[in-house]
């Protein structure tokens, strides 16, 4: 072995905690500011003394710590509002609010009651169904991936809620990672529309002619069995165009359908769904403002999130028609003022909602606000039956796997997005 020169270098991580060493024993140097800051008048505290706010609460521990008391910050403690008349947005009047979390409680029927409309048929507007055509073949290849995507192949994993069945309420499940709804909702919806965006512009139609908005809520304060009531949606996707939907009825065919009485639901009250409040903000709120370049409202999208939320197939279309009406009356508002009763010109909007597997599509027609009028109907809505997407999407033998796709979905969504696009 041959011997060299000894070379005069530092270990670089012992060099490193040496620095440290010194440098965190820095003092803080006094350069006389703080007596020239009092000298002119100005009171100078310690920084130390102003965050250390602390104060004396009762212990919340078990029976052996009981009497002593734990100092924890003031800034940590939040301070709840309480629930009564102090409260800010506390009024003695009740309001009545309609909003995600509310199921009604005989579905479609007390629906139609409390938006004065008639069910005209369950299928769509003639006029939506003679755009609706066989899509080719790579659409719906390119759909299939997109479905696998948003339900097997996305990266995200939370922890899903806890599981509950009803036949054994004592048993707990173990909790599991997996996609959320919320997610498969957002990634599914939106892959369908690049796919329609991309087979639309092939048949030289301008998609750019409508605009999406996103997670947007809105309010519409109307008058329910002369009460106040207030409809507040949270709209999961919004789509707007420049020129508004025309009315798929109108003279006497909307007559004809308009003279036909509503459902019964006796002896049951049609807000017996629709509790009442006193903390509220009877406020209207839409998100564009009117001469905006795209301020038309042409479809409105719905999802189902919250998986502890069950509902039967009429209360899911009537979860829809309730969240259209809320939709066209905030835009009928935004577009004819607050005050509007009678709208010089029915409101036409689309509407579509999903659990990210079962689809449902509807048309409302709005032509009235006036929801205590001594008359029968005064809206019209269309709405088809639940469309499952496909029949099973899952891991099979560490293999993701579609089973039962059903091309119907995407034709019939296709067919509403390209009837706001083409004149008629």
């Amino acid at each position: 072995m041959r011997f060299t020169v000894v070379v005069q270098a530092q270990h670089i991580g012992n060099a490193f905690k040496q620095i440290w060493k010194v440098q965190h024993k820095r003092k803080v140097l006094d350069f006389g500011m703080r007596e020239q800051i009092e000298a002119k008048g100005i009171k100078v505290v310690d920084a130390a003394e102003l965050l250390n706010l602390k104060r004396v609460i009762p212990s919340i521990l078990p029976q052996e710590t009981e009497g002593k008391d734990l100092i924890i910050s003031e800034t940590l403690i939040p301070k709840p509002r309480e629930q009564n008349h102090t409260h800010p947005d506390w009024h003695d009047q009740p309001c009545r609010i309609y909003n995600d979390h509310i199921s009604l409680f005989t579905g479609i029927d007390e629906g139609l009651h409390v938006a004065k409309t008639c069910l005209v048929a369950n299928n769509l507007p003639d006029r939506v169904l003679s755009f609706k055509a066989k899509a080719p073949e790579e659409i719906h290849e390119r759909m299939q991936k997109a479905v696998l995507s948003a339900h097997s192949l996305d990266a995200l994993q939370e922890k899903l809620p806890i599981a509950v069945n009803i036949k054994k309420p004592g048993w707990s499940f173990p909790r599991s990672y997996g996609l959320p709804r919320w997610r498969r909702n957002v990634q599914l919806v939106n892959k369908m529309f690049h796919t329609m965006d991309l087979a639309l512009a092939n048949q030289n139609i301008d998609v750019t002619q409508q605009q999406f908005t996103s997670e947007i809520s809105v309010k519409a304060p109307l008058t329910l069995d002369g009460q106040p009531s207030l409809f507040e949606i949270r709209q999961n996707q919004l789509v707007f165009g420049k020129k508004p939907l025309q009315p798929y009825v109108d003279g006497e065919i909307k007559a004809e359908l308009l003279s036909n009485p509503l459902p019964s639901i006796y002896p049951l009250s049609r807000s017996i769904s629709i509790h009442e409040r006193n903390i509220y903000r009877r406020e209207h709120k839409f998100p564009v403002r009117q001469g905006a370049p795209f301020d038309h409202l042409t479809m409105s999208i719905f999802f189902i999130n919250k998986p502890f939320m069950k509902y039967t197939g009429t209360q899911v279309q009537g979860r829809l028609l309730l969240h259209s009406f809320s939709a066209a009356a905030a835009y009928a508002q935004q577009r004819y003022g607050k005050d509007v009763k009678e709208l010089p010109e029915p409101v036409t909007i689309n509407c579509v909602q999903t659990d990210s597997r079962n689809f449902y599509f509807g048309c409302f027609q709005l032509h009235s606000l006036d929801l205590d009028s001594s008359q029968g109907a005064h809206n019209l809505f269309w709405v088809e039956g639940p469309q499952p997407m496909f029949a099973k999407c899952d891991y099979v033998n560490n293999q993701p796997v579609l089973e039962g796709y059903n091309p119907e979905v995407l034709e019939t969504l296709m067919a509403l997005y390209k009837s706001q696009m083409v004149a008629p």
